[in-house]
């Protein structure tokens, strides 16, 4: 017999009780005040065990549950002697511990794969997912600076510039952030999104095409990927590692920089099949929107379906594009409108030609 407290589980008040291990069950007798009364745990429906070198607790019965606390030195010994392997007496690490060396260096290796599942694939979803709730000010002042940092290595076409924005400004465009777009001297056929509204066009690709609405096509996928916030997500994403080491050695104000440090990774970012093919259909709803034909997203992907070498190099950062074709034309077959002509924007296309 041993001498403890006794918890009802309904009151957190411990009763004094003596505890007797009998064959098949624990016998709990306890006394308070003027009460007593005598408790029954059946071997099978004792939960939890939890010993050290000063108390052992055992917990009893369905929610809320009984328990007792036993300070008596021996009671351990003594429930091991008398119940040997009953589930209550094993604890996870006693488990883990019987498979020997085997078994700890298979935990480990687990370990160790999960952590590297977390660190490789985990790190950056988690950078991607919190890009998507920047705040579109902030957004838009990264984009500020990595738009900046980037113009410092390129020439840029300030003719050319200016009748873009002129075609800009003609076409009705819905975003949520103001757009500027860029035109550097590049032969590689090439165009990006930069975050916060900010869109660099190679003069390679203007020289390749033939009708203007092959440009409004061009500029409604990049503005589709601004929206969506397809760039902020993938440099995000990219750079999600110093990202986290920035975070972790306190440094939050460094992660802005660690982007813009890295700014010339933008031209090559890739997108998943899905971004892509959102902002293909955010070309086609700017074609549509201002009445424009839109067979002019298919023949902008035509060109650059090409088999020249030029267009190699689009084609890498922008995959799949006769199945992003045949996607454009199903889509297209369910619009049902007249194209119209549009003198503004036909004379803005004129005048960057020309330049």
């Amino acid at each position: 017999m041993f001498e403890g407290k006794y918890y009802n589980g309904r009151t957190s008040k411990g009763m004094p009780a003596f505890i007797t291990l009998e064959p098949t069950y624990i016998r709990v007798a306890w006394q308070a005040g003027g009460e007593s009364g005598t408790e029954i745990w059946h071997l099978s429906e004792i939960h939890k065990s939890e010993f050290n070198d000063a108390n052992t607790i055992l917990e009893y019965g369905p929610f809320p549950r009984q328990s007792i606390s036993v300070f008596e030195q021996g009671f351990k010994e003594a429930l091991e002697q008398q119940y040997g392997d009953a589930e209550f007496l094993k604890s996870s690490y006693s488990s883990f511990a019987k498979t020997g060396i085997t078994g700890l260096v298979a935990g480990g290796l687990s370990l160790l794969a999960l952590a590297i599942v977390l660190f490789v694939w985990g790190v950056p979803a988690l950078a991607e997912k919190a890009a998507a709730h920047f705040p579109e000010e902030y957004e838009r002042a990264l984009g500020e600076q990595l738009h900046a940092q980037m113009m410092l290595d390129q020439t840029i076409d300030s003719a050319k510039t200016e009748a873009i924005q002129d075609y800009l400004a003609a076409l009705e465009v819905k975003s949520d952030f103001p757009i500027t777009v860029t035109v550097v001297k590049n032969d590689m056929v090439n165009a990006f999104a930069v975050p916060g509204g900010f869109i660099v066009v190679h003069d390679g690709i203007l020289d390749e095409m033939e009708r203007h609405e092959e440009l409004a096509g061009l500029l409604g996928h990049e503005i589709g990927h601004v929206q969506m916030r397809h760039s902020t997500k993938a440099i995000t994403r990219s750079l999600s590692y110093y990202m986290l080491l920035s975070i972790l050695f306190g440094d939050v104000s460094g992660i802005a920089a660690v982007i813009v440090d890295n700014a010339s990774t933008l031209h090559s970012l890739e997108y998943s099949r899905t971004a892509e093919s959102d902002s293909d259909k955010a070309g086609l709803e700017l074609l549509v929107q201002n009445k424009l034909n839109p067979k002019g997203m298919v023949w902008l992907m035509e060109r650059l379906n090409s088999d020249e070498p030029e267009f190699l190099k689009f084609i890498s950062t922008h995959p799949n594009t006769s199945d992003r074709i045949k996607n454009i034309e199903s889509h297209i077959r369910k619009t049902n409108y007249k194209p119209e002509p549009n003198p503004e924007l036909e004379a803005a296309w004129a005048k960057l030609k020309d330049r």
